[in-house]
């Protein structure tokens, strides 16, 4: 069916009503493609996240039908993510650092997690198959999620290329990161080079957390889950954490390594 049979049918199922919410729908994905939705809903979204108060309301409002809230949901299973925002918060990290920005939502429950005073480097690999790409404007965004004296620090680049580390490192200013997240490239490679370069800013005693080690659909999980699965036959069994709703889930699941 072509673009005017299409017209056709939706005029002719629902009016011209309805034909006014699909155009209203299509032009709202067209500007937040380039993030124009993102930056001029930034300064209502600040206001609305100073409301949420803590993690456990941080998580409800994510995953929620909310308008805002709908632009930064995480691509988690909640109930895996629960469990990793809650062995975090119970850290209390003043450091975090976020491989993988995605749409953002991982980075406000970090905000959540951490302390008034905490920085958080959020990286975020420039495009590719399991790049991230988001727009320039929607970084306002981003950055509005931080609270108190938090900071939050956006690095967009390679994360292999050693002038991204480098980077890193500035931004870290000698300080050694309480809690890393890796989800970024996804390949065998992407995700065993992101865990060589920057486990070792991960302090003694801090965490490091990868996602999608269930074993799933390769243009999804890539090779994580054979990267996880090696990495922990190398770790003792207290030193490592899985949080798996179901491992028949087909992708997604959560590893944690205790430095």
């Amino acid at each position: 069916m072509g673009l005017l049979g299409g017209v056709a049918e939706v005029v002719k199922s629902g009016g011209v009503g309805s034909l006014f919410y699909v155009a209203l729908r299509f032009s709202f994905r067209r500007l937040e493609r380039v993030g124009v939705v993102s930056f001029l809903l930034s300064p209502y979204a600040r206001f609305k996240f100073r409301k949420v108060g803590s993690w456990e309301k941080a998580l409800d409002f994510l995953f929620s039908s909310d308008t805002i809230a709908r632009l930064i949901t995480p691509m988690q299973i909640r109930e895996e993510v629960e469990q990793l925002v809650r062995l975090v918060a119970g850290v209390r990290p003043s450091v975090v650092l976020e491989i993988g920005t995605a749409r953002g939502g991982t980075l406000f429950l970090w905000t959540w997690a951490a302390t008034d005073d905490a920085l958080l480097i959020s990286v975020d690999l420039p495009g590719g198959l399991f790049g991230g790409g988001y727009p320039w404007l929607k970084g306002f965004l981003y950055r509005s999620f931080a609270r108190g004296r938090q900071r939050v620090v956006l690095i967009r680049g390679d994360s292999h290329d050693q002038r991204t580390l480098e980077r890193v490192e500035r931004a870290l200013g000698g300080r050694k990161v309480d809690f890393l997240f890796i989800d970024g490239d996804h390949t065998y490679e992407g995700v065993k080079r992101d865990f060589e370069m920057y486990s070792p800013l991960v302090r003694k005693g801090g965490i490091i957390a990868f996602h999608d080690i269930v074993p799933g659909p390769p243009e999804y999980v890539g090779g994580v889950p054979r990267f996880w699965s090696e990495l922990k036959q190398r770790l003792p069994r207290d030193k490592y954490m899985e949080l798996v709703k179901d491992w028949r889930q087909g992708g997604f699941g959560i590893g944690v390594v205790y430095v």
